[in-house]
């Protein structure tokens, strides 16, 4: 199954710190292992935030499916996660906040979920959050759920297929803040 889907996981990183060393880690120790990382640098220049992106990137510089990326200034989230796909070549996309991690497996179930139901354009999964295992089952059209905040599948524990993401037409990159909903 490897062989044949390629996953492109994007990973915007602004006011960058140590947790982007675990976050690409993470997707690269992954037990599907058709991957590739995009990590989009949306720090201005000049900071030291860039700086320390440039060195926490230098770690990756041998891995072929790590490609990192920096914008001529900070944009926001949205932008850099549509810069990360429009330099990506996977046929399923996920987005990872660089302060987050996956579960080893979380790419391997998704991609047998989707593949094993081609009705479904994208597929989210259950989360951590404060210790918490946050689960839910809501399958279909989740606009009222989200609208009314009762119900967040937040970014990073999506995957979608790459022309659902493309007929969409991105992230409205006018939110500064909350893109995700």
């Amino acid at each position: 199954m490897d062989s044949l889907q390629l996953v492109s996981v994007i990973i915007p990183t602004f006011k960058t710190n140590n947790s982007l060393i675990r976050a690409v880690s993470s997707v690269l120790n992954q037990t599907y292992t058709n991957i590739e990382v995009i990590v989009v640098d949306d720090n201005d220049p000049d900071t030291v935030y860039r700086s320390r992106a440039k060195s926490i990137m230098e770690r990756f510089l041998d891995d072929k499916r790590v490609k990192y990326l920096c914008h001529e200034r900070n944009k926001n989230g949205s932008a850099a996660r549509n810069t990360g796909v429009k330099h990506s070549r996977g046929e399923f996309i996920c987005f990872l906040d660089d302060d987050d991690l996956y579960m080893r497996d979380k790419v391997s179930k998704q991609v047998a979920y989707l593949l094993m139901n081609p009705q479904h354009q994208a597929v989210y999964c259950w989360r951590y959050h404060n210790g918490d295992i946050i689960i839910n089952t809501k399958i279909g059209d989740l606009s009222k759920e989200i609208l009314s905040l009762s119900f967040t599948p937040y970014t990073s524990s999506l995957m979608i297929r790459r022309e659902c993401y493309e007929a969409l037409g991105g992230f409205d990159e006018n939110f500064r803040r909350h893109q995700d909903f």
